[in-house]
């Protein structure tokens, strides 16, 4: 009778315990998520208590233990619990750059995330925690043989989850928290070349103000520009001084790994890892000003490239294209009117977006919700091809809107400019069954390339605009970009 006894107060303390653990963390990472109908909260409803399962067994173990579930299991709770109200509150993204930028003493984002509401949850984290304690308290601490084997199934069903579907648990708490960190501790940061015993210089006589517009998951053959039924760019379609091409070809289908190869030395085809060299190094050794503008914060893969700029703003840092309520890319614009305000006489100007990243619903306006039904749910087998494609359509133009309105800006500028805007990759659309990126496929090869150059630029450099329309559209890749740029300053090395 008392073992019965201990088992049953085993088993009630346990599911106490998880289930303020779902109240006070694990939920905060599905709140945000848009869903629609039963169906579509069911699974996501599933997917939490198979996801907070795998991690009972975890909290398992560290129950045999009293010292261990005292202390870490008391801080461990507390700073998750935090954690959590910042995801539920503003939902934030969890990460090694917010981990890092929050460690970093002069931070503001420190202060930003303090508030009363905040506090308040504390205060309500502590009483929770100490209800939690109380009930440990009372318990006769044992490893019951059934309760060992179930946890340890239930920790492997983690591996089994990510082997089955990658990125199964990661983007969710707690395992968001613990894989950021040990993201943090164990980046593998890019290695750059050190080119301080280079020397470069500029040739070019006049002045120029280059814009680069890197873009995120646009493909190619659904611009109207590049024959696309649908017209999704108005804009550019009455531009002058434009030129699109279809055919551009990437093998980097995540954006950690593309973007640092477009700017860069480094070419698609390079299979050995070897220390590259950054586009914005060479030209502020060549004396021209650059400066980095990003709409997301700056992961690992590529932050050396972008730390390379002369200045790096970032709006809206707390926040990753997984967040739902990421701001638009639009509020880049008042950052590029100054940058181009500055008059500076060599300058290039990044722009990084968010661009038409998955969740597509959240990178665009009402104005730009052109096309409909639109997708309105996060479970992807709940929503038809139609609505997906609609949604991307409309991001696309909202793409064709910002870059009018960053092709505007340099009119108005009357000096020589040009706008260049490519994608980090492209996107499935439902073709072969695949959706989305991260897999070979010839949609997610194959990214928007633009070019747009002022009348200015067209008179005092028609041999750069001869160069563009020779570029070779049968076999260009993104190994073009660097070249382009440093060809724009007539950039040579002494």
């Amino acid at each position: 009778m008392k073992f019965k006894k201990e088992v049953l107060d085993n088993i009630r303390f346990h599911l106490i315990l998880n289930i303020l653990f779902i109240l006070t963390v694990t939920l905060a990472s599905y709140i945000h998520i848009p869903l629609t109908g039963f169906k579509d909260t069911l699974f996501y409803f599933i997917h939490m208590c198979i996801l907070q399962s795998c991690f009972a067994g975890i909290l398992y173990f560290i129950s045999l233990n009293q010292l261990l579930f005292r202390l870490l299991f008391s801080i461990m709770y507390i700073v998750l619990g935090i954690v959590a109200f910042w995801v539920f509150s503003i939902d934030i993204s969890i990460s090694p750059f917010l981990i890092d930028a929050c460690l970093q003493i002069e931070s503001e984002l420190v202060k930003d995330l303090i508030s009363i509401p905040l506090i308040l949850y504390i205060i309500f984290l502590f009483v929770a925690l100490f209800i939690i304690l109380k009930l440990y308290n009372k318990l006769e601490v044992r490893a019951f043989k059934f309760s060992t084997i179930l946890s340890i199934v239930l920790i492997l069903m983690i591996f089994v989850g990510e082997h089955i579907r990658h990125q199964t648990f990661q983007f969710k708490l707690p395992y968001q928290f613990f894989s950021s960190v040990y993201g943090y501790f164990n980046k593998d940061s890019l290695s750059l070349e050190d080119i301080s015993n280079f020397k470069f210089s500029s040739n070019l006589e006049s002045d120029i103000q280059v814009t680069f517009v890197l873009g995120e998951t646009v493909r190619a053959d659904h611009l109207s520009i590049n024959g696309y039924t649908r017209n999704t760019t108005p804009n550019l379609l009455k531009l002058k001084n434009f030129i699109s091409f279809k055919e551009m070809y990437t093998n980097k289908i995540y954006t950690f790994e593309s973007i640092p190869q477009i700017l860069s030395n480094q070419s698609i085809y390079d299979t050995v890892k070897t220390k590259i060299r950054s586009v914005y190094d060479v030209l502020k050794k060549s004396d021209v000003n650059c400066t980095w503008i990003g709409n997301q914060f700056l992961e690992w893969g590529y932050k050396p490239i972008a730390n390379s700029n002369s200045k790096v703003i970032l709006i809206d840092e707390l926040k990753s294209y997984d967040s739902y309520h990421k701001s638009k890319d639009e509020e880049l614009l008042p950052y590029l009117k100054q940058e181009l305000e500055k008059d500076l006489n060599k300058n290039m100007t990044t722009l990084h977006m968010v661009g038409s990243h998955w969740w597509y619903d959240n990178r665009y306006d009402e104005r730009h919700r052109k096309y409909k039904p639109v997708i309105d749910s996060k479970y992807l087998p709940s929503l038809t091809k139609e609505q997906i494609i609609n949604s991307y359509d409309n991001t696309i133009l909202y793409l064709d809107y910002f870059l009018n309105e960053v092709i505007n800006y340099h009119k108005n500028l009357e000096k020589p400019s040009i706008v260049i805007y490519i994608s980090d990759h492209g996107e499935s659309l439902g073709e072969n069954g695949k959706w989305l990126h991260g897999h070979k496929s010839k949609y997610v090869a194959n990214p928007a390339f633009i070019i747009w150059y002022s009348k200015e630029f067209k008179y005092l450099y028609p041999k750069k605009i001869a160069y563009f329309n020779n570029l070779n559209t049968s076999n260009l890749s993104t190994d073009i970009i660097y070249t382009l740029i440093l060809n724009l300053f007539e950039i040579s090395q002494k």
